[in-house]
């Protein structure tokens, strides 16, 4: 049987004995999830964090409701210690849901997002929001970014040009690994000082 293309986080014990869970959501039909290689080496970065994948039914709002829903009763941690990682249009659908109030978390670090303004007025949340955006020459460049700014949110943004080729790859993900090595310490640090909790 082949190895599983996020074997590199597999899953933990039924309970997670530390302050912080990294939920990677992965796609029914992905091939591979974001950056593979490098989820070994986050692992080793975040002793404070269990990591496990969030395999979805259905890429649709629901579905990834569901999945994280599961996942915190699995591993009985609450939304505040819940770190969402996710890839392209399934990380855009987890951003859209932090962004209507709906998915409470901790934090989301978002790869590979469209720049397209959200289709709907942004609501406040204190959920951490890191965004991974792919430059889009048809999109007005900003439209994302002016809405978060607008909302004054929690949010920090590293815009690539993702189609560009050669080490856009390893930009990525130096950009993924900055903002998860930060959001788990953030997160680790309220857990250990009583406010984790919701």
């Amino acid at each position: 049987m082949p190895e599983s293309p996020h074997s590199a986080i597999a899953a933990p014990p039924l309970r997670a004995a530390t302050g912080v869970l990294v939920g990677v959501l992965v796609a029914p039909d992905a091939v591979e999830i974001a950056m593979p290689e490098a989820f070994a080496r986050w692992r080793q970065l975040t002793p404070l964090a269990t990591w496990q994948p969030i395999a979805l039914r259905e890429t649709s709002y629901a579905g990834i409701l569901n999945g994280v829903a599961a996942a915190l009763d699995r591993t009985g941690m609450s939304p505040r210690q819940l770190i969402l990682l996710g890839e392209g249009p399934i990380a855009r659908r987890m951003l859209e849901l932090t962004l209507r109030g709906e998915l409470p978390c901790g934090g989301i670090v978002a790869i590979d997002v469209a720049s397209e303004a959200p289709p709907f007025p942004v609501v406040p949340t204190v959920t951490a929001i890191r965004l991974v955006i792919h430059h889009n020459d048809e999109a007005p460049q900003g439209s994302l970014i002016g809405a978060l700014r607008a909302a004054d949110l929690d949010a920090r943004i590293i815009n690539l040009d993702l189609t560009a080729g050669r080490g856009t790859q390893a930009a990525a993900a130096s950009a993924t690994e900055t903002f998860v090595l930060e959001l788990v310490a953030t997160i680790g640090r309220r857990t250990t000082d009583g406010a984790g909790n919701p």
